[in-house]
């Protein structure tokens, strides 16, 4: 018996849990952009989790100067 990918596991629950709260009103289109929506939640929250930071890393900032009239 193989065992799952917990990935492959998370995201179908994910997938499973909209899909029995809103199945009935999405498409079958609509339901695999869904589920292609979801896959791509669970690989970018898996590769945030993967980064170590240090206790000195600071957030980004975005500087953006002012300028009259924008």
């Amino acid at each position: 018996m193989k065992t799952e990918e917990p990935k492959s596991t998370e995201k179908k629950a994910l997938y499973e849990l909209v899909k029995g709260l809103y199945g009935e009103r999405l498409s079958e289109g609509e339901l695999e952009e869904v589920r292609v929506g979801v896959e791509n939640v669970v690989e970018n929250a898996h590769t945030l989790r993967a980064t170590t930071l240090n206790n000195r890393d600071e957030p980004s900032t975005l500087f953006k100067p002012y300028r009259r009239g924008d």
